[in-house]
């Protein structure tokens, strides 16, 4: 009884420190879409730039990303051609990736007080400005 205590707990602690090593590298330089509105969003990574394309790729919004690590970046919003952006040029969002799981990517966002989840899926389509 007393092995399978332990046994126990030495898998449970495998499995948390498991978690705290995400491979994020599968955000560097791809391409992926998610959901808004019923209308799929491209987003694209290139070194230290992000931009999202809306409305079948009409609008966008470029922003710079600023790498805590890996797993953990600033958005800070640079340009945008959507129509009725709420927020002003400089604005800056903080992403942590929480799982990547194949070609999903989960992540939580935060701006002024506001935090969200979300979730990316990578697509083969490259689109590098």
């Amino acid at each position: 009884m007393k092995k399978t205590y332990i046994s126990l707990a030495f898998l449970s602690l495998f499995a948390l420190m498991s978690f705290d090593n995400l491979d994020c590298s599968i955000l560097k330089n791809n391409t992926f879409t998610y959901r808004n509105a019923k209308k799929d969003v491209l987003v694209v990574f290139k070194d230290k730039k992000h931009v999202e394309y809306h409305n079948n790729m009409a609008h966008y919004i470029k922003s710079d990303i600023d790498w805590v690590s890996d797993c953990e970046y600033y958005l800070e919003i640079k340009e945008t051609t959507l129509p009725n952006f709420p927020f002003k040029m400089g604005t800056r969002l903080h992403i942590k990736i929480t799982k990547v799981s194949g070609k999903k990517v989960y992540y939580t966002s935060s701006l002024a007080g506001r935090t969200w989840e979300g979730r990316l899926t990578k697509v083969k389509r490259k689109i590098f400005e």
